[in-house]
């Protein structure tokens, strides 16, 4: 049996890949086999539950059908373009200085954003992720405050009049957010309505906001618009990212980095 090396984002959809595979699976079962104390796999498949990943049981977990779910699983998202996802992450980090006020949107690269934070000194993180906010150690001079707010059906992000009221009246250093599509004419958009208005303010919370996306987002146009391209501060993506689109986003005045 392997040591379990894998962050926690990462087990849980490995176990989710061996629950589909078997149709189910007891927590004993998944104790052993990833390696961690039953209680882990407890929080683990209750996670998944509750994004829809899976079913909780009386002992364990079985499969559902997501063949009409409109968006990808979270535990799905967050290891696609893993790679990638870390590169942008760790350049977002070192925007960041001691003192600063850090507003991290939900999402995938976010996370990994807060993650890559976890020992930088003296910063106030707020977040209106509940996923983030239980996974990040902060470092013990730094305070970590969560928006309050209602979660959204089957997702670890809080929206609604909560958070938005929240953001409304803060102003903050820099704001991380993540999007769903990149586009040169369809802007900056999301899959739902539900958190466009939230992300909108915090683009208007920020002194500098930081729209995160690797290059699978460019050149998609999702259901909601959020802003056009050139109202966040700066875009930061990775070097997959098409030359063509990256040279006609730069002439038009768009500020864009690529790691």
């Amino acid at each position: 049996m392997e040591k379990n090396t894998y962050i926690p984002a990462e087990r849980q959809k490995k176990m989710m890949e061996y629950i589909e595979a078997n149709t189910s699976a007891q927590i004993h079962e998944l104790a052993e086999k990833f390696h961690v104390s039953e209680a882990t796999v407890r929080r683990d498949l209750d996670d998944l539950d509750q994004q829809g990943a899976l079913r909780r049981t009386h002992g364990g977990a079985i499969k559902v059908d997501r063949s009409t779910s409109y968006e990808s699983m979270y535990s799905e998202k967050i290891s696609q373009m893993l790679e990638e996802k870390h590169r942008i992450a760790e350049y977002a980090a070192q925007m960041v200085k001691p003192g600063d006020t850090v507003l991290i949107d939900s999402g995938t690269t976010t996370f990994f954003i807060a993650q890559a934070l976890a020992h930088h000194e003296n910063l106030t993180i707020i977040t209106n992720d509940l996923y983030i906010a239980y996974q990040t150690p902060v470092h013990p001079s730094s305070m970590l405050i969560v928006t309050g707010g209602t979660r959204r059906q089957g997702r670890q992000e809080l929206v609604g009049s909560i958070p938005e009221s929240f953001v409304r009246d803060s102003h903050v250093d820099v704001a991380f957010i993540g999007v769903d599509g990149i586009d040169l004419t369809g802007g900056v958009t999301n899959a739902n309505f539900t958190e466009v208005g939230l992300k909108r303010l915090m683009i208007a919370a920020a002194a500098r906001s930081v729209i995160v996306a690797d290059h699978t987002k460019f050149g998609r146009v999702a259901l909601a618009r959020i802003c056009d391209l050139k109202e966040a501060s700066l875009l930061i993506t990775d070097r997959g990212i098409e030359s063509e689109t990256l040279s006609r986003l730069k002439k038009l005045g768009v500020q864009i980095e690529t790691v």
